[in-house]
């Protein structure tokens, strides 16, 4: 009776896609019964990986390091109108800069670029009573001399003589891309919400006065390289407004002494000619006038214009003080435990389907 039961309710054919539960449980039973005929190679093979991790976490345990974070905002500046719009495209610079080149992902990769590290390393800086490249402080308070320089004694007391990057030897560049590459490793900026626009920069360094310049530096830089690239137009624009106010000033002052020449002799010899000549100049010395006047309205506008266009870096939370201190976590080891975990269950479900192929052979 009980056994037409179960076979009423677990028939022993079912459709091709439905799962008995009897052979889930049929399954399940299998699979404990290999994990326990295979505990040596799963004990084995989560001891090497736990072991080979606890290897790694002591060769390439990392001594504490000072953490100095900067939150801040990048507030865009205002469009210009269009009458400046017009004024560029008078001298065929276009209008507004592409914002995308610069928003989003693209910033974060922009912050840690090698042109914006390279400016930042290159600033001088206080360090106690006297002044230094922030390069030089770098090469100084790292681990460069210990770890990328150890096997190079031409290296052991370099240090960068000149802030001009264009006039570096092929060694000084070499050099230089070793401190850019330990920059970039120890700054990271991202964005600690998506939900907001805020971002925020980290630099981790061993010596704590070194992380919290380096911080400083860096948004110092971002944000002049960000401004300029920003209102480049803006800035060739002024450029030319402001050639063209000059010229139209020395053209005033040739006209003004020509007319001031002129009325001189006139008086002394009136003659029908010479007061023509000083109506011509008069005349010619207003309208150069009021061509003057509007070259410096239009120079002024665009010096209003390029202020208002400035983006602005606001800094919502500074560097604290004293720093905090990271030490490395060290989680190779367990990371290795989980590793040969994995293996070992991929390692017993192949023998096992390798034990069930067999068998089908000899039968």
């Amino acid at each position: 009776m009980a056994q037409e039961i179960i076979h009423e309710r677990y028939p022993e054919s079912l459709p091709e896609d439905q799962i008995s539960p009897k052979s889930v449980v049929l399954k399940v039973v299998s699979a404990k019964d290999a994990l326990v005929r295979n505990w040596k190679i799963i004990l084995v093979l989560c001891l090497l990986g736990y072991g080979i991790g606890y290897a790694l976490d002591i060769y390439l345990k990392k001594p504490p390091q000072y953490e100095a974070s900067i939150l801040f905002n990048l507030g865009a500046g205002s469009s210009s109108n269009s009458q400046f719009g017009q004024m560029a495209g008078m001298f065929g610079l276009g209008g507004a800069p592409d914002a995308n080149v610069y928003t989003g992902e693209n910033f974060l990769y922009f912050v840690n670029s090698r042109p914006v590290i390279e400016r930042a390393l290159m600033k001088e800086v206080e360090v106690g009573d006297k002044k230094m490249l922030l390069a030089n402080f770098v090469i100084d308070s790292s681990t460069i001399r210990e770890e990328e320089w150890k096997d190079n004694p031409k290296l052991e007391s370099f240090h960068f003589k000149s802030d001009s990057i264009k006039g570096f030897s092929d060694f000084e560049h070499r050099a230089l891309n070793t401190v850019v590459d330990v920059a970039k490793v120890a700054t990271a900026v991202y964005e600690p919400d998506r939900k907001s626009s805020f971002l925020m920069l980290t630099v981790h360094f061993k010596s704590e006065l070194l992380a919290e310049l380096w911080a400083n530096t860096m948004l110092e830089t971002v944000e002049e390289v960000y401004t300029e690239n920003q209102t480049s137009k803006t800035r060739k624009t002024l450029k030319l407004l402001q050639a063209r106010a000059d010229s139209l000033e020395r053209i005033l002052n040739r006209t003004e002494t020509n007319l001031a020449r002129q009325m001189d002799y006139s008086t002394n010899i009136v003659v029908p000619e010479g007061q023509a000549r000083v109506t011509k100049l008069q005349r010619n010395s207003t309208f150069v006038t009021q061509l003057y006047a509007e070259a410096l309205r239009n120079v002024e506008a665009m010096r209003v214009s390029l202020v208002q266009e400035a983006p602005l870096f606001t800094i919502i939370e500074p560097v604290k003080e004293p720093l905090d201190m990271k030490a490395d976590e060290g989680k190779r080891a367990q990371i290795g435990l989980l590793i040969g975990l994995v293996l070992a269950f991929v390692i017993v479900y192949f023998k096992g389907v390798y034990a069930d192929v067999m068998a089908d052979e000899r039968v």
